[in-house]
């Protein structure tokens, strides 16, 4: 029985006045139909009382799917049963996506295994991160929950570039190919508090490297560069949807940004920000429909946060280091309201990434060969800093060893420094609480041993969880027990 005819059957069971529409909803409710590409999704929504059934209600929305529902339990005589119909993988021959979770299993594997620190160098140890208490590494113990390799794409294997956190249990992991050809990728997770996270949906793009991702409830928005040569320039935004945790094509949009490639978004809500690199701007967009709502032009604009607190914006721009802040939803004559710029030492590396998180008022900014730099936003002064690994000491050449992210959640900070991989560092005091203008200091733990670990591109960690993007190395997803 097609997709057709059993949602005619449906409704002509379920419709009849005096038919037999329990076995017909029943039926239908169990069976499970084949993958028809180009064809709608459907939600259905049930509801039924004492004297029968009351209401029924199928929608459906243009895209490729797979009716698959659930079998349905009637458990009293009154209430009701929704069911989103999902899609299955879908293609429009730039985009190709799968959903099958069997496929998608195979790339994860979950070792449970203990993550060492390695105590820093004592020349390390005695720098000025040091300073502050000491914190023993046997303070916190690490476990290796679960990491997934890279997808292939178009033959070759992405590295992960970034990783953003829609909420405890969710997250999304964006994927570029090294070197001038152009492709990408996006990983979807869910369970990520869990012994056993689940990979549910992938969506590898066959023109375009995607160097960052946020998302809200409803789409994940990418920050690319495109090989499209019939776009204006590469820079570019894009959305992709959710649908009962899988992606789909339904909704998808791009958003032509300036310069050669975008290099990261944040969701606030109803506003996406994304930043574009060297000639390029931070740029405001309505998540309705990705229309702008405000442009201001900054050189080599490299990471852009949300200061939810603070009401404000806050863009790490390179070659020099600068942070440019901005009144968060204000547009005036569809530009952007700049309140402050901050200097700060590095970030002085052609196309590198330094990311920045907002805390306490504070910008926590990795600055390449300047280690991170925290600056208090309310008047620009640097009030803590943590030394980037030394090269010699770690037998790599300077070039491949930069402070490249950085992430803090209450004492607790962990630094990517490219090729030297995570590091591990402690505040006396909670970065979160601490006052914006209190000095910070902050002791390094040492780094991070996962084994092989190819150059790490992005850090988030939040709710003792550690979440690693690993360039080649995939996506590493580690607990951390405060002991």
């Amino acid at each position: 029985m097609n997709r057709d005819s059993r949602i005619t059957a449906f409704l002509a069971g379920v419709y009849a006045p005096d038919g037999p529409w329990w076995p017909s909803l029943l039926s239908i409710a169990g069976e499970k139909g084949s993958v028809r590409r180009g064809r709608p999704t459907t939600f259905v929504s049930i509801c039924w009382g004492v004297g029968g059934l009351r209401n029924i209600q199928v929608d459906t929305l243009t895209m490729i799917h797979k009716l698959a529902l659930s079998s349905l339990a009637i458990v009293a005589l009154t209430g009701c049963y929704e069911q989103v119909l999902v899609p299955d993988d879908e293609s429009d021959g730039r985009i190709e996506i799968t959903n099958d979770e069997f496929e998608l299993d195979q790339r994860v594997s979950y070792p449970e295994s203990d993550v060492p620190i390695n105590a820093p160098p004592a020349a390390e140890a005695n720098g000025p991160a040091a300073a502050g208490p000491a914190r023993a590494p046997a303070s916190i113990s690490l476990t290796l929950l679960a990491e997934a390799v890279p997808p292939i794409v178009a033959g070759q294997p992405v590295q992960a570039t970034s990783v953003w956190l829609n909420s405890e249990s969710k997250a999304v992991v964006s994927y570029n190919l090294r070197g001038s050809a152009a492709l990408g990728a996006l990983d979807y997770f869910i369970q990520l508090t869990k012994k056993t996270p689940k990979l549910l949906s992938t969506a590898v793009f066959l023109d375009t490297d995607i160097n960052a991702v946020s998302m809200d409830g409803t789409f994940a928005y990418a920050a690319q560069a495109s090989s499209d040569v019939a776009l204006a320039s590469p820079a570019v935004l894009e959305r992709l949807r959710f649908l009962g945790n899988k992606f789909t094509l339904d909704g998808n949009l791009q958003a032509q940004l300036p310069s050669f490639a975008a290099t990261s978004t944040v969701s606030t809500g109803s506003i996406i920000y994304a930043t574009s690199g060297n000639a390029g701007s931070v740029v405001a967009l309505d998540a309705n429909d990705l229309s702008v709502l405000g442009e201001y032009a900054l050189e080599d604009a490299r990471w852009v946060a949300w200061d939810q607190a603070g009401g404000r914006i806050v863009v790490a721009q390179g070659t020099p280091g600068r942070l440019s802040v901005f009144e968060e939803g204000v547009f005036p004559g569809g530009s952007m309201n700049l309140i402050a710029t901050h200097s700060f030492p590095g970030a002085d590396v052609a196309e590198s990434k330094s990311t920045v998180e907002i805390h306490g008022g504070k910008a926590f900014v990795a600055a390449g060969p300047e280690g991170v730099q925290i600056v208090c936003l309310d008047n620009g002064q640097i009030v803590g800093s943590v030394p980037r690994p030394d090269p010699a000491s770690v037998g790599l050449d300077p070039s491949v060893v930069v402070t490249n992210s950085v992430t803090v959640q209450d004492d607790l900070m962990f630094i990517s420094n490219g090729e030297a991989g995570v590091y591990a560092a402690a505040a006396e005091d909670s970065f979160e609480t601490s006052a914006c203008d209190d000095p910070q200091d902050v002791t390094v733990l040492g780094s991070l041993q996962f084994g092989l670990l190819q150059s790490v591109n992005h850090v988030v960690y939040r709710n003792e969880y550690l979440y690693v993007a690993a360039g080649l190395g995939g996506i590493k997803i580690v607990e951390v027990e405060l002991n």
